[in-house]
């Protein structure tokens, strides 16, 4: 199942496309890679080189994947870090675009805006993600930052983290909307990825949640690689409960890995057979 990827580009490290784009081909899904900026590597560290592209750079590149005549191909979209506000409107373009030629394709949005309780992108990308992307997607993943910020809701329980759920549901046509690491003072030594399902119209079903360790962690591409795993195996059969499972048995592999080795950088390539055995349960 091919998936048309827009996000961010790194030389070093892994996060953006060099955390989804393994992971995804490892499980059998070709992925067009779509660069949103071209980065030495994530902002995180000390230094960095490169830039954001501007959304016309990134049009011409799938103006030429359109060219081909594949993008009716594409079973899915997905979206993570877009760099420039004015991208966001692209992807709307592109993913109604993919929609009219392949009406079963699905619009996975990853709305990067920030994590630890801060921002880390412009105000102006902020508002055009709520504003154009949330109300189009099919799969929503924010983490528990951003669910707060799209919600205006303060998210630091489970219980709080329904509610915004709920709300960020009534303002999208998604069908899934997932919140990852959740905390809760009652468990402190876990985090909850919450998932609401939506069969029909604005129906909701009830919120399917799964836990894991958490761990003393520093590095960056959490979110990149959970969004590829649960998107990895909902392709598969569109099991919701089966996917955010095997997602998060998969990612605690690589950040247990990773909070054990000490590294900077998530430990993808070093885990995958692990995590490819604890998607394919």
């Amino acid at each position: 199942m091919p998936i048309l990827s827009i996000q961010s580009e790194v030389v070093y490290g892994h996060v953006g496309h060099q955390a989804s784009r393994f992971i995804l081909e490892r499980m059998g899904h070709p992925v067009w890679a779509a660069p949103t900026v071209l980065f030495s590597n994530h902002l995180a560290h000390k230094t960095v080189t490169g830039r954001v592209l501007e959304s016309e750079q990134v049009r011409e590149l799938i103006d030429g994947v359109r060219k081909l005549g594949v993008l009716g191909k594409a079973n899915a979209v997905l979206t993570g870090y877009l760099g420039a506000p004015e991208t966001a409107a692209l992807v709307a373009e592109v993913v109604a675009e993919v929609k009219a030629l392949n009406p079963g394709a699905l619009y996975i949005c990853d709305p990067v805006i920030g994590d630890q309780g801060a921002m880390y992108v412009k105000p102006e990308l902020a508002r055009a993600l709520s504003d154009i992307l949330v109300p189009i997607a099919d799969v929503l993943s924010p983490n528990v930052y951003e669910l707060g910020h799209l919600t205006g809701r303060e998210v630091r329980s489970r219980a709080q983290a329904v509610e915004a759920l709920h709300d960020l549901a009534a303002r999208s046509a998604a069908r899934v909307v997932i919140g990852t690491g959740i905390p809760d003072p009652a468990f402190p030594d876990e985090l909850a990825v919450l998932a609401l399902s939506r069969a029909h119209g604005h129906d909701t079903a009830p919120v399917a949640m799964t836990t894991t360790r958490r761990h003393p962690l520093f590095a960056s591409g959490t979110g990149d690689a959970f969004t590829a795993l649960f998107t990895a195996r909902y392709l598969r059969e569109r099991n919701l409960q089966a996917a955010l499972d095997c997602a998060v048995a998969a990612m605690a592999e690589i950040v247990g890995e990773t909070a054990a080795t000490g590294s900077d950088e998530l430990r993808i390539i070093e885990t995958q057979d692990r995590w490819v055995a604890a998607l394919e349960r």
